[in-house]
């Protein structure tokens, strides 16, 4: 998922004397056109996504500009009429583009879609939609949701919650000041006032922010992303330029020509040289954030050298003032497009972006300026506030509306009972037969509907019991018969966990303890394995200490269960290699087996092809109508994961178990199989089909547990 942006609002406003700054509209103007040209998927500016950092600093900078200069010419903040110029300025626009994207989902994409966006309009129209994707970006089993038509307003929820804490904040620390001054026998000059205001900010906000920032984006990258609290500290920053303001103008225009020309320049190498790649927002967010900075303070003392000039000309101007409609319509565009015709190339991506501009100019010109230049709405504050409000209400109802229509859409075939159940004796021919013309019936209804796919997984993960991919501690969830005697121990990614359903049936039927350590996208081996192209430190880390622990004397089991869905693993050349994978499993198996210890691997679940993908169970939403047993189906190929479990296993003297066969009978996998959806996310089986071939399971798993037992004593 491309790294999403957002143009934060509001004119530029004046500095002290109220002079208009045309290079900071034109800062608005550069940043935009990065983001655009980042999203419409142009690879020349790789960092075009930092765009969002220059606003965040421009937004701190104008706002806390516009609160000062009431707080020292008026000696207090007028709170209701500040919200209500942000309401009339923010919430009707915005409650335009959530509708209008709304009604686009209901009509141009798949209903299994609609949950999340309907999620993702309420969380955007509440301005807590970057809570709501830091969320998900750390869910293993979100993994598969398309990204959201209004996901760029993650950050204008970060700036709306900087708006509602900076003012309360700013009159508290001004009292605090005028009391500690007051104290020393002080007068509480707007010079001393600033200077208080100045290091309240760096102690309260830009520090704890900033150190937060770096903590979270070494440790919990995906968050730190999108969460308000890692991203206070670069509006802090406009915050910071803005209390300084007299002390700028001091510079000689020399060095304010050197600064202003240097900042630009940081921008610019910014958004050329930074990208996906850059650890964000620490310490990547610092080379937008101060360069911005630098141009602003120059442009106290030097209006006339040569960024100022530039930024300052009148298309950028222009571009700049349009900027918070723009970025508000370009990426629903996008995914407009991207729901008509798929991947789009970077041609369609900047003739989308280029369209963009015409709902942008009419919102502009119809919308957001009569609402913001109607003397009758700037004369009430209540009015104003009741406009915002309720052009968030629209938006807020659209997104219950389009979530009352998914369970209204459920597919009428979905029955709970309809599941045809497989006898436990001779499992596999009975399956086999149950897709021939002598079987059950292979589709008459559904279950699960695919509009709950996603939620039919394991309980595990509502327990808790997985770990997040990139987290390091080590987790363990017990089930089956506390008092059992033979203990078994699971282990692996979620391509074991999706068979924990079943395994813990079978468990309590036997008389089994087991305990349950599950990573995602970790595979229990002892070579290092990649995740996105990078070295999965992580799940070695997590490996190691489960293995540790597992082979601690007294603590060995009787059986270990295992599966992943590793094609590779790094070998001694430092080479990707099936070979590698192999030996990271032995590495590990080896020990545990001359400890006594029965290791078994269960198959890895094959993936839908390409015209299936990217779910199978969108695919069957889409073909209610189309018998989606048969238009939902892909050939079953021979998988390396299962070639490396197979071969390590019997290295080990373990035991592979292969389930394919009971998955896609006949070498036939199939979304819907004898009345069941059998897949929920990517590769991953529902687990109503897992239970449905529990019995199955049992057939293979028990009696290789007995010997085991028996070999053990």
């Amino acid at each position: 998922m491309r790294r999403s942006t957002a143009v934060p609002s509001g004119a530029a406003a004046p500095d002290k004397g109220h002079r208009f700054r045309p290079d900071i509209e034109g800062l608005r103007a550069l940043a935009v056109a990065a983001v655009l040209i980042n999203h419409a998927g142009l690879t020349f500016l790789p960092g075009g996504f930092a765009g969002v950092d220059v606003f965040f600093v421009v937004s701190g900078f104008v706002i806390t500009t516009q609160l000062l200069l009431e707080l020292e010419d008026r000696g207090r903040i007028d709170l209701p009429r500040f919200y209500a110029r942000r309401a009339k300025r923010l919430l009707p626009a915005a409650g335009l583009v959530l509708l209008v994207t709304t009604v686009a989902a209901w009509l141009g994409v798949s209903r299994v879609q609609w949950s999340a966006i309907a999620q993702d309009v309420i969380g955007s129209a509440l301005y807590v939609v970057n809570w709501v994707l830091a969320n998900r970006s750390v869910d293993y089993m979100a993994e598969d949701v398309a990204p959201s038509p209004v996901q760029h307003f993650w950050s204008l929820a970060v700036e709306e919650q900087f708006y509602f804490i900076w003012p309360p904040v700013i009159l508290g620390l001004a009292w605090l000041g005028s009391r500690v001054l007051a104290s020393r026998g002080r007068r509480a000059t707007p010079t001393a006032s600033r200077g208080f205001l100045a290091l309240g900010l760096v102690v309260v906000i830009v520090v704890p922010s900033l150190a937060w920032a770096a903590y979270m984006t070494s440790e919990r990258p995906s968050e730190a992303f999108f969460v308000t609290t890692t991203r206070l500290w670069e509006l802090g920053l406009g915050a910071l330029v803005a209390l300084g303001a007299s002390q700028w103008r001091r510079l000689p225009p020399w060095a304010a020509q050197v600064l202003g020309g240097l900042g630009l320049v940081v921008v610019v190498a910014g958004l050329l040289l930074q990208g996906e790649e850059t650890p964000w927002p620490f310490p990547g967010a610092l080379v937008p954030t101060l360069g911005t900075a630098a141009v602003i303070v120059a442009g106290f003392a030097a209006t006339t050298s040569w960024a100022s000039a530039l930024l300052g000309r009148r298309t950028l101007v222009w571009v700049g003032g349009l900027s918070y409609s723009l970025y508000l319509w370009h990426w629903p565009v996008l995914q407009f497009g991207t729901w008509r015709w798929g991947d789009l190339s970077a041609a369609q991506g900047l003739g989308l972006v280029v369209l963009s501009f015409v709902p942008a100019w009419l919102s502009f010109r119809l919308v957001e300026n009569p609402i913001r230049r109607s003397p009758a709405i700037a004369a009430s504050p209540r009015l104003a506030l009741s406009l915002g409000l309720n052009c968030t209400l629209v938006a807020v109802v659209a997104g219950l509306v389009l979530q009352h229509a998914v369970s209204t859409s459920r597919s009428t075939s979905a029955d709970p009972g309809a599941a045809v159940e497989i006898a436990p004796r001779d499992l596999k021919g009975t399956v086999a037969a149950g897709v021939g013309v002598d079987g059950p019936p292979l589709f008459d209804s559904i279950t699960p509907d695919p509009v709950d796919a996603v939620l039919d997984s394991p309980e595990l993960y509502a327990q808790g019991c997985a770990v997040e991919v990139y987290d390091t501690g080590v987790k363990s969830c017990d089930s089956g018969d506390p008092a059992g005697r033979t203990s078994v121990t699971v282990v692996g990614d979620s391509k074991i966990a999706q068979w924990m359903p079943a395994i813990d049936a079978i468990a309590e039927a036997n008389g089994w303890r087991v305990r349950l350590y599950t990573k995602g996208g970790c595979t229990f081996t002892d070579t290092m394995t990649l995740v996105e192209g990078d070295p999965f430190e992580e799940c070695r880390e997590w490996g190691e200490e489960v293995f540790r622990r597992i082979s601690s004397p007294g603590d060995v089991p009787d059986v270990l269960i295992t599966s992943g869905l590793r094609k590779g693993a790094v070998d001694e050349d430092g080479e990707e290699t099936l070979e590698g994978l192999v030996e990271g499993y032995v590495g590990y198996w080896k020990p545990l087996t001359e400890a006594g210890t029965k290791v078994i691997a269960i198959s890895d679940t094959p993936s839908p092809s390409a015209e299936v993908a990217p779910n199978a169970y969108e695919c069957v939403a889409e073909h209610l109508d189309d018998d989606p047993g048969e238009t939902c189906s892909w050939d079953l190929a021979e998988m390396s994961s299962n070639v490396a479990m197979r071969d390590a296993a019997a290295r080990v003297d373990g035991t592979f178990i292969d389930m394919n066969p009971l998955v896609c009978p006949e070498q036939t996998c199939r979304a819907v199989l004898r009345n069941v959806l059998t897949y929920r996310q990517g590769s991953h089986v529902t687990a109503t089909f897992v239970r449905l071939l529990a019995p199955a399971l049992a057939s293979e798993l028990v009696p290789a547990v007995k010997a085991a037992k028996r070999r053990r004593g």
